[in-house]
């Protein structure tokens, strides 16, 4: 069983500008999304030893992932940094907005809309070579029965889609938002919400 994690909110998130490979801090919100993920988890799994937590080397996915672990009350050292795991290489798209982008590269997204699969990013890579690399990361080996990946929206999309052998089409059009966990199992993909306060105990009790 995997559960498919994006990292927080960053500070680039909320101004519209391209991340990729390029990193930026996670916001106020970010840090709360993470940490409602870690105590969804939680109560999901309830036993730690049997949890492989893997992340992206992108310091916003480690510091998600960290914060998940603190209140999964996992021992640190288990968390493992997966180069397979980190986001689309947007090369010199990278920092910039759609609207720089389209400045600085006339035309280049309108042309990469019309073919988004094989489209290379100048600089940087096409989705159907971080595809090959969702399917590498999925084919991997692991002792532990649940895995916890924590990684990004563009590489999720290309996971989800390897692991429900979706359509090109198909797996393009998956989406996953900062509040969402995806459960992959038995070739299903569940989606999970993660509110940012947990539900108010029943008036009295002392839980």
């Amino acid at each position: 069983m995997i559960y498919l994690v994006r990292h927080g909110e960053t500070t680039w998130n909320r101004s519209g500008r391209q991340q990729g490979h390029l990193d930026s801090t996670l916001t106020d919100t970010g840090v709360a999304q993470a940490r409602a993920v870690g105590r969804i988890l939680r109560h999901a799994i309830p036993d730690n030893h049997a949890v492989r937590i893997e992340t992206s080397p992108l310091g916003r996915a480690r510091r998600t992932a960290v914060l998940i672990t603190e209140v999964m009350s996992i021992d640190l050292n288990a968390l493992i940094v997966e180069p397979l795991l980190i986001e689309h290489d947007l090369g010199d798209w990278q920092g910039l907005t759609r609207a720089e982008i389209d400045i600085q590269f006339p035309g280049a997204r309108r042309e990469r809309a019309a073919s988004k699969w094989d489209y290379v990013v100048s600089g940087g890579e096409s989705y159907s070579r971080v595809a090959a690399r969702a399917k590498q990361w999925l084919a991997m080996q692991r002792r532990a029965p649940i895995t916890i990946a924590v990684t990004h929206e563009m590489l999720s999309r290309t996971i989800q889609g390897a692991y429900a052998a979706l359509t090109v089409e198909e797996t393009l059009v998956r989406s996953h938002d900062h509040d969402r966990i995806y459960r992959l199992h038995e070739g299903r993909v569940e989606e999970i919400l993660c509110p940012l306060h947990p539900p108010s105990s029943p008036e009295g009790s002392t839980s």
